[in-house]
Formats: structure tokens, C-alpha cells, sequence
């Protein structure tokens, strides 16, 4: 099995490379995640020696792109400072395993990119108000699918990773975690779905393409809207969607046939991403409960690529066995399912809560990822050696 934990290169290079090696394979890994295109953010890193808190460079690549193979896009990555000023730890890991260190995986960060999205407007996700959602560009823009592929491609084949995750290749939705968001209306769950739905020019392009209606559905879901921002107080018009989900949406036409067809641009780019790939690579989707709402069939999904790398972050302990048996059913016995898991409190109560979650997932499961090296105290990763010890004693 493969056991990874998922790491930021500065918390590598501020531990020491060997060092942070050292404690996770003490911690029973056999890999390492690597992100290696990523987001920004604030992160508090307890675990990290230097960088006690850190703000790193937006939608940014951790490793060292090589031009000539961007001459040509629309959309191009750009390397984050650290890589040409403290090194290429893509590369270290890489020439770790060659001598016989863990294996390597890279997490990517796909579409959920705010600086690109300010950079290239045209290619980000819309309401169906035509408002532009900027930290996420959209799954049915060629040229943002050209810069997904191109970094799939680049990092697979110059690199050669054991595996790549692939994180939001989808339609990011409304809700995002950005600074200081402001809502004083109360959007209700179903309000903040069709918020999170695209209409942009690609997207309409490619439902016409397909004979969807996207224009009819635009409307529909703006008249939802615009009266849910008339009303005084909100007041659900679709009562059973925390039940139903999507099918909730079934008595409008319109937006029902949108929503059955917007899984086709998620997964459509997803194997596309698996062609692109180094056919020695593997290649997973990060998937969780509610993926849906993004736009992810999970059995397409994982059919397009090689399994999903199914996150649990916030699932208690009785109910991981379900879930984590639901997502193997969904995809088949073939396809290679992990399930992921956090370190953090109070997500997690202590050892013996991942120790009960990881259990729960094993019979299941091909293998573990946990989350995450330098945002917990490092005396969290004995959480994570007790719950592998576990697993491997069952």
C-alpha cells in the first residue's frame, strides 16, 4: 500500500530535506505529496522551524517550467520565487527516490487559480448573471484546459512522478473560503449551488454543442436567484435539496438538463489529463462527499483517470467504513481509491480518533494520505504511525 503525506517544499527546506524524509517515513510513509501547483493562502505552521506563519505566492508552480513547451499557450504557469531562490524540491525528492528514498507524488492544483483568473478573465468561471468568479477558471475554456494538460504533461514527463493528484479540475463553485467575504441575505445551500453554477461564453458554447438549452437554463437559475434577492428573509424553493441533491432540480427542465451536463466538461478534461500523462505516472482525481457540486460523476471521473484520492477530512469515525465503502462501489474494484485524512483538532479529537477513521477505511482502501506536514506540531505524525500500525496489525 502507499501511504503518503502531503507537503509544502518550504516546510521540506526549512526542516532540512532529510530531516523531514526522516520523520515521515518514521511516521510509515512510503511517499511524499508534493504540492507543486498551488493557491495562496494563510497558512500557521507549527511544524515548519523558520516560516512560524507564511503567505505564499498565488496560484504559483513549485517546480521549474521549461518554456519551450508554453511558446505557444494562451495560459502559462509561473514559478514561484523560492524554487529559483532556495531550489527545486520537486527535483530533490525525485533524486531522494532514485538513492532509494519514498516515492513521489505530486499535488496539482489545477483550475482554482486567482491570479490567473485576474490575468485572463475571458476563461473564468461566470454566474448567471454574467458576474466573473476570478479564482476559478473554467473546465470548458480551451485554453484553460490547454494549461491544465500542458501541466500534467511538463510535470509528468520531466519529472516522473509516481503519481500526480489532481486537485479542482472542476467548476470551483460559489463557495470558495476567499478573505473577507461578505453575504448578508443568508443564501440558503440551494442558493449558493446555482451561484456556483457556470454560463460563461465556453460553457455555453459546449452545452450548444451538445443541444442543451444553456441560455434557458441561465435564466431559470437567474430568476431563482434574483427573487431569492427580493425576499426579506430567505425562504427555500427547492425544501428538498440537503435530501435530494441535483434531483431536487427536477421539476425545472431547464436547469436539471444543465446540471446532467456540466459532469461532461470535468470529465472530459480529466481524460484528457490522463493522455497527457507519462503512461508511468498515475493518476488520481482528489474527490470528497459532496464533489457534485463541482460537476464530478465520481464513477466517470475515475474511469477517465486510474482512481480517486478520496478526502474524509470531516467525516467522524462511524461514518468513514460507509463512505469510504461507498466511494470503492462507485468506482469498481479496479481502480485505486485513498482515502485521505487531516491531522488537525479539533477535526480530529487525538490519536485514537484517526486511529478508529483509518481502520474504518482499510477494507476499503489501497492506501493512506494525511494532511498535513507543516501545518500540524511534528508530534502529530505519531498520530498517523499509530493509525498505519493499526491497519497493517488488523
Amino acid at each position: 500500500m502507499r501511504h503518503s503525506v502531503w507537503a509544502y517544499p518550504w516546510d521540506i527546506l526549512d526542516a532540512g530535506p532529510e530531516a523531514a524524509l526522516s520523520a515521515m517515513t518514521e511516521a510509515g510513509a512510503n511517499c511524499v505529496s508534493l504540492a507543486t501547483s498551488y493557491h495562496a493562502g494563510r497558512f500557521l505552521q507549527p511544524g515548519n522551524p523558520r516560516r512560524r506563519v507564511y503567505f505564499p505566492e498565488d496560484g504559483t508552480v513549485y517546480y521549474a517550467p521549461d518554456p519551450a513547451r508554453w511558446s505557444d499557450a494562451e495560459i502559462v504557469p509561473k514559478p514561484a520565487a523560492i524554487v529559483a531562490e532556495e531550489g527545486d524540491m520537486l527535483r530533490r525528492l525525485v533524486e531522494a527516490r532514485e538513492a532509494g528514498g519514498p516515492q513521489v507524488s505530486c499535488w496539482t492544483v489545477c483550475l482554482h487559480n486567482l491570479r490567473l483568473g485576474q490575468a485572463h478573465p475571458a476563461h473564468v468561471l461566470r454566474t448567471a448573471f454574467g458576474d466573473p468568479s476570478l479564482y476559478g477558471l473554467c473546465p470548458s475554456s480551451e485554453a484553460a484546459r490547454d494549461y491544465v494538460a500542458g501541466l500534467v504533461a511538463e510535470i509528468s514527463h520531466l519529472y516522473r512522478p509516481d503519481r500526480i493528484e489532481l486537485e479542482s479540475p472542476d467548476f470551483m463553485g460559489f463557495d470558495h473560503g476567499f478573505h473577507h467575504e461578505k453575504d448578508g441575505l443568508g443564501l440558503l445551500p440551494e442558493d449558493r449551488f446555482l451561484l456556483g453554477l457556470c454560463f460563461c461564453e465556453h460553457c455555453l458554447a459546449r452545452a450548444g454543442a451538445a443541444d442543451i438549452d444553456g441560455q434557458a437554463a441561465r435564466r431559470a437559475v437567474a430568476d431563482h436567484l434574483s427573487a431569492a434577492f427580493e425576499r426579506e428573509l430567505p425562504e427555500a424553493q427547492f425544501p428538498d435539496f440537503a435530501e435530494r441533491g441535483a434531483a431536487a432540480f427536477d421539476r425545472v427542465p431547464e436547469i436539471a438538463a444543465w446540471i446532467d451536463w456540466r459532469t461532461e466538461p470535468v470529465t472530459s478534461l480529466i481524460a484528457r489529463l490522463r493522455d497527457a500523462a507519462h503512461p508511468d505516472t498515475e493518476l488520481l482525481l482528489i474527490d470528497a462527499e459532496a464533489s457534485w457540486w463541482g460537476g464530478v460523476d465520481r464513477a466517470a471521473a475515475a474511469g477517465a483517470c486510474d482512481g480517486l484520492l478520496y478526502c474524509a477530512y470531516f467525516t467522524p469515525a462511524e461514518r468513514v467504513g460507509a463512505e469510504i465503502a461507498a466511494a470503492r462501489a462507485a468506482i469498481g474494484a479496479d481502480a485505486t481509491l485513498v482515502a485521505g485524512f487531516q491531522l488537525f483538532h479539533p477535526e480530529v479529537a487525538d490519536a485514537e480518533d484517526l486511529v478508529a477513521r483509518a481502520t474504518a477505511a482499510a477494507g476499503a482502501a489501497d492506501g493512506f494520505n494525511f494532511y498535513n506536514f507543516g501545518l500540524v506540531p511534528r508530534a502529530r505524525l505519531g498520530w498517523m504511525a499509530r493509525a498505519l500500525g493499526a491497519v497493517e496489525a488488523a
